[in-house]
């Protein structure tokens, strides 16, 4: 800490502000500087306080500097887990993104940042009594752009359990810890809450699957999605030790170059991808050969293959309409491709806006009632490859 208590008898001090110097030159102020740290004492900041618009000639007296160091104190306290959540916000955008893209049936996502409420002593309290939590909307997939918006402001709506009695499914999740289907607003919604590795609340999911009863998630759906939160989950926690330990660990080389928010997201994004890759390895030649049989293919499944061919480089684009040349690539050479197509190689070089011109906002309900299965996990994949390279070129 640094402590002034004559500014104006200090000629290592220069007021960048002159509006905040005293009119009367008989009067003087003081400055204090104090650092702030995290977690492993490794100075993030300062916070500089002083009292250059006091009335008065003014010093800080003994117990005001121990407040203000306590105040201090508790900011620096905080600043790992505010850093963290920082950071994470952009990996936040990608599972709002990645859930509808996995579950079609669901229209609309919100994500609500679990804060507890400190207890405020009015009475005895029972030692068993459950904690109290806040939800704070912080981001929303628009059902209408496609669009993950960020709640800023006015917009950022705080959500007590006594606000209201439609959202109080949210709260049933929180408490009991499990997943709660409910009718609110008029459409279906599910909430999943989200907990760290220690078993505290850190998130709340609702997803919106409309009016429609019949799109309600079914438990292999809902499974599909619990998944994911468990993926996030999981980069949660490595952000969280990286922010505690003031420790970078980079898993590949592509993530030395990226900033923490874009590499995480990225880093979950892959994860996604990976999984999606164990799934296909499944697959072998005799999978792909009822799309090869085809003479000519339905539409679907003609666009799906040509995105592929587009995607790993196989075929140019003016080949794309040739299916009896596309088709001789249908083979277990193309399936080695897949498997190590690495969407952030140096050498990779792909137009997804090309691919996603020729999707022409083709939906996964879409693909998986007029394709096959293997047509359904080529789709799959392309998606995941088009989203981590779209998310990867913020980078570049």
């Amino acid at each position: 800490a640094v402590y002034i208590n004559q500014i104006r008898n200090n000629n290592q001090v220069h007021l960048w502000a002159m509006d905040r110097w005293a009119v009367d030159e008989d009067r003087d102020g003081a400055f204090l500087v104090l650092p702030l740290k995290n977690d492993v004492e490794t100075v993030v900041g300062v916070v500089g306080v002083d009292t250059l618009l006091s009335s008065n000639p003014t010093q800080f007296l003994p117990h005001e500097i121990s407040f203000i160091q306590n105040v201090v104190r508790q900011l620096s306290s905080g600043f790992s887990f505010l850093d963290a959540r920082h950071k994470f916000s952009r990996t936040l955008v990608s599972l709002l993104e990645t859930i509808p893209r996995k579950e079609s049936a669901v229209l609309a996502a919100s994500c609500y940042v679990v804060e507890p409420v400190p207890h405020v002593q009015s009475g005895p309290k029972s030692p068993d009594a459950p904690g109290e939590f806040v939800l704070r909307h912080t981001m929303s997939l628009n059902p209408k752009t496609g669009i993950v918006e960020t709640m800023t402001g006015a917009n950022r709506e705080t959500i007590r359990r006594s606000d209201t009695t439609f959202r109080d499914y949210l709260f049933t999740c929180l408490d009991k810890r499990e997943v709660v289907q409910n009718r609110a607003y008029g459409t279906d919604h599910l909430a999943m809450c989200v907990e760290d590795k220690l078993g505290v609340p850190i998130f709340v999911i609702d997803l919106d699957t409309g009016k429609d009863k019949t799109k309600i998630l079914k438990p292999a759906q809902i499974k599909s999605v619990r998944i994911l939160l468990n993926k996030m989950v999981m980069v949660f926690g490595q952000l969280l030790e990286e922010v505690s330990t003031d420790e970078k660990k980079y898993n590949s080389d592509w993530e030395k170059s990226l900033p923490d928010d874009l590499r995480f997201a990225l880093r979950f994004e892959k994860m996604i991808l990976d999984d999606l890759k164990r799934r296909m390895s499944n697959m072998d030649v005799g999978a792909l050969s009822e799309i090869k049989s085809y003479k000519e293919p339905p539409a679907i499944i003609g666009t799906v293959i040509q995105v592929v061919m587009l995607l790993l480089g196989i075929c140019a684009e003016e080949e794309l309409q040739e299916w009896s040349n596309i088709k001789t690539h249908l083979n277990s050479e193309l399936l080695k491709k897949l498997a190590a197509f690495d969407p952030l190689g140096k050498d990779t070089k792909v137009d997804i806006h090309k691919a996603n011109d020729r999707l022409k906002g083709l939906t996964a309900t879409e693909v998986k009632k007029g394709g096959s299965m293997p047509t359904y996990l080529l789709y799959q994949w392309i998606i995941d490859v088009i989203s981590i390279i779209r998310v990867g070129e913020a980078t570049r």
